[in-house]
């Protein structure tokens, strides 16, 4: 930052991301000149032997061959030599200073200028020459005894201008579409004719919203829906994505500024935490064993408390309390002020969580109490968790079951179809009334070969496999084996399914009571889960399938208990219809699986614990993601956009070693690289922050009204086995660690994880890890499922674990 203005409009490079850029350009010039110059010798010792023939002559106006390969390949050996030298230059000045320190670069928007524009202007006609020259040429090589066969530097000279066309094309095609763009937007340089409103912007995020799901319906064949998706109204999230990346024209950052400011966040929470070890570390004196796993200790990851690490930390808090930090609080006092480090319910251990750096209470450790295979409410929440989990993996259908396994399941799927189906049909089975199946029935079998073929155990009552906006999928089934009655909600995987998780506006939940009989006068839910609730609320009572179950005069399982489930959009839209049919089923369980983080308003997502329980896997970044999340994380990263103090380059380097601070190559300590909080030094960026944050306050809109996910927090951590000798790194973030997703990051068998219970400030905050994406996955979740079920000794395809007594 600031952003590069060349030729009055601004562009979305600052000077201090020219870096990569130059290295690439070096290195395609050192390969030409790699080329050119063993060429240029062959050519010239071939025409020193050869001087006296005619058709060696070296005047132009007899346009002999002479005058085409020497002359050429000289330019283009000084015109790739220069090159190299700007880039060079370029790499050098780019270097300097920090992302606000914009003077350090003074004059790289001239060298970047005459890099885009002068240099492909130049090889351009070094390449038409080389075009002519090597057609002329080959018409000359008889001429000199060239016959049959071609000399060696003949195709060097043919490899060297197939290099330089091939560039030539592709600086073409960048120019011609950076020009566009840049001419279309006419981002002129900051200042008071760069101010647009809100308003405007947010009718341009409505457009890329729009143009994004028209373009990705068309390339995914509409296989994932989409069809009209791009008249729907995305007015909601056009909003927010305005007032959350919109500076007004107050701020000049680009996009590298925001990535390497989130590096940098990961880096001091981490030397943040080592440097609370180290505190207690220095307080265990000769005694260290207490502290072996303290470095285990994330946001993430659950780390048991022994009594000499409780003395310690205990120890350590006291110190602060005397030097007068704000380290204190309820929660952790009262904890390491207990006579015994186990829970007084009996055999539930408590565990340490590194909450980093950054929190208004300004702990940095924090306890949460283990889940205990001893306690029986404790095993009932895994096993219950493991085997209504089943229910939203079927749901997903063909899309879901093949994602799983592809090269496999559609073999399964396949038998499935056409065997195992028609079987289960001509048992007098698979009567349940399904909407939607498709025509050759793919999505029904899909979701019987997850379920399974037996209606002695799972029985299918109703399912609606049709997806638009307003309409969910969703089924209904009877769960024998637990007596209860499911409805389970399927999550995102469709576009249409992305609209509903974009219309963010609260909506006030007083109508709705009074029509659904709940009383949550003043409360708030995310309009768009809410509206797809009501729908599914509408849809069982016009088929009446739940009157039909549970009617405890008529019912066909009068005694069965009412079960809501679903993950992702499911477990969002599932919490709203609980919140409406509890009037009806005051018994009723919902089951949320990575639900959304902007779902309720404080006071409901509260108040619903005796009957939601939420489950959350690792570093998920759903459950904790919501328009007050986002804001946040924006403010941390623009405050430390500014708070760096050396160039962006040698942070991605700290990074990408992967290396704690202090083991990095490069010996420098935080203080280093970032400024502290309090101390920031004056700069332009900085005086446009404070510009920004006046404007952020003064900014009220409905979408400032906090949402939070609903119930009783279950949080799955992973751990490290000491067998396997796996420490799961948190906190580094690398451009590429969105790859995970894709890259069976979520797979991986020997994986362990620690269920915790949570509250619900523990979601506040955006997790900065390598699988904050992959963790949300139903798979993932599916997978820390079974190990957590094997741990706790339930199996979730029997009955509901019985009762022990408990120590």
């Amino acid at each position: 930052m600031p952003a590069l203005v060349i030729g009055g409009y601004r562009t979305t490079l600052a000077g201090d991301d020219l870096a990569p850029i130059c290295v690439v350009t070096a290195g395609l010039r050192m390969i030409e000149l790699a080329l050119l110059i063993p060429a240029m010798a062959l050519t010239y010792s071939e025409y020193m032997e050869r001087m006296d023939e005619e058709c060696l002559g070296h005047r132009l106006y007899k346009k002999r061959v002479g005058i085409v390969p020497v002359p050429l390949m000289a330019l283009c050996t000084v015109f790739a030599a220069f090159t190299v030298c700007l880039s060079a230059r370029i790499y050098q000045v780019s270097g300097r200073g920090s992302p606000t320190q914009p003077e350090f670069r003074k004059g790289i928007g001239r060298l970047f200028a005459c890099m885009v524009f002068v240099k492909p202007l130049v090889l351009a006609i070094l390449t038409g020459w080389g075009i002519y020259g090597v057609a002329y040429l080959n018409s000359r090589l008889k001429c000199i005894g060239h016959v049959g066969r071609k000399p060696y530097w003949y195709y060097l000279c043919i490899t060297v201008v197939s290099f330089q066309c091939f560039e030539v094309l592709i600086y073409a095609i960048f120019l011609y579409f950076w020009i566009k763009w840049e001419l279309k937007h006419k981002i002129k340089p900051k200042g008071k004719s760069a101010l647009m409103k809100t308003e405007r912007k947010a009718e341009d995020w409505d457009r890329r919203c729009k143009c994004c799901c028209k373009y990705t319906s068309r390339f995914c064949c509409f296989s994932f829906g989409g069809r009209g998706i791009q008249d729907e109204d995305f007015s909601s999230a056009a909003w927010v994505l305005a007032e959350l990346f919109t500076s007004g024209g107050t701020l000049d950052i680009v996009a590298s500024d925001v990535i390497i400011a989130f590096m940098a966040i990961g880096i001091e929470q981490e030397e943040e935490k080592q440097r609370c070890i180290e505190r207690l570390k220095a307080e265990a004196g000769d005694d260290l064993a207490s502290l072996a796993l303290l470095e285990q200790a994330t946001t993430s990851n659950a780390v048991p408390i022994s009594r000499p690490l409780k003395a310690l930390l205990k120890a350590a808090m006291a110190r602060d309390i005397e030097a007068g930090m704000s380290s204190d609080s309820a929660s952790l006092t009262a904890f390491l002020n207990a006579t015994s480090v186990d829970n007084e319910r009996g055999d539930r251990r408590s565990s340490l969580l590194f909450k980093g750096c950054h929190n208004e209470d300004g702990e940095n450790f924090a306890i949460r109490e283990l889940l205990s295979p001893a306690i029986h409410e404790d095993r009932y929440a895994i096993a219950e968790g493991a085997r209504f989990l089943r229910n939203s993996i079927a749901i997903n259908t063909t899309k879901g079951y093949l994602f799983n396994d592809l090269s496999k399941n559609c073999c399964r799927l396949a038998f499935a179809r056409c065997c195992e189906l028609p079987k289960y049909r001509r048992q007098g089975m698979g009567r349940g009334e399904i909407v939607g199946k498709g025509r050759i029935g793919m999505n029904e079998a899909a979701f019987m070969k997850v379920i399974g073929f037996d209606e002695s155990k799972v029985e299918l009552h109703y399912a609606n496999f049709r997806n638009t906006v307003d309409e969910g999928v969703y089924c209904i089934l009877a769960d024998h084996v637990w007596k209860s009655v499911v409805i389970c909600i399927r999550g995102s995987l469709s576009l249409e399914d992305y609209v509903v998780n974009l219309q963010v506006d609260p909506q006030e939940l007083d109508e709705i009571g009074d029509e659904y009989g709940f009383d949550e006068h003043g409360e708030h839910c995310h309009a768009g889960y809410l509206a797809r609730a009501i729908w599914i609320c509408e849809d069982i009572k016009r088929h009446g399938i739940l009157d039909g179950l549970l009617d405890k005069e008529s019912g066909k399982h009068p005694e069965y208990t009412l079960r809501v489930t679903g993950h992702s959009l499911g477990a969002g839209t599932a919490a709203p219809l609980a919140l409406m049919l509890r009037s009806q089923y005051p018994d009723l369980r919902c089951l949320c699986f990575a639900p959304p983080g902007g779902l309720f308003s404080e006071g409901l997502a509260t108040r619903c614990q005796s009957y939601i329980t939420t489950y959350v896997l690792n570093a998920d970044l759903v459950p904790r993601i919501s328009t007050r999340t986002l804001e946040h994380m924006r403010d941390e990263v623009l405050q430390m956009i500014a708070r760096i103090k050396v160039p962006k380059k040698l942070i991605f380097e700290i990074n990408r070693s992967g290396k704690k601070l202090s083991e990095s190559p490069f010996g420098l300590k935080l203080k280093d690289l970032l400024h502290d909080a309090d101390t920031i030094p004056e700069s332009d960026f900085k005086a446009d922050l404070n510009r920004f944050e006046q404007r952020e306050k003064k900014n009220l809109n409905i979408s400032k009204i906090p949402l939070h996910p609903p119930g009783k927090f279950i949080h799955l951590v992973k751990t490290m086995s000491s067998q396997e000798q796996r420490i799961f790194q948190q906190g580094r973030f690398m451009p590429f660690d969105l790859f995970n997703c894709f890259t069976c990051d979520k797979f991986v068998a020997e994986d362990k994880y620690a269920p915790r219970y949570a509250v619900l400030s523990d979601f506040d905050d955006i997790v900065i890890s390598s699988t904050l994406i992959s963790d949300h996955m139903i798979e993932a979740v599916e997978l820390a499922f079974f190990h957590a079920a094997e741990a706790f000794g339930v199996d979730p395809s029997g009955p509901p674990p019985a009762m022990t007594a408990e120590r």
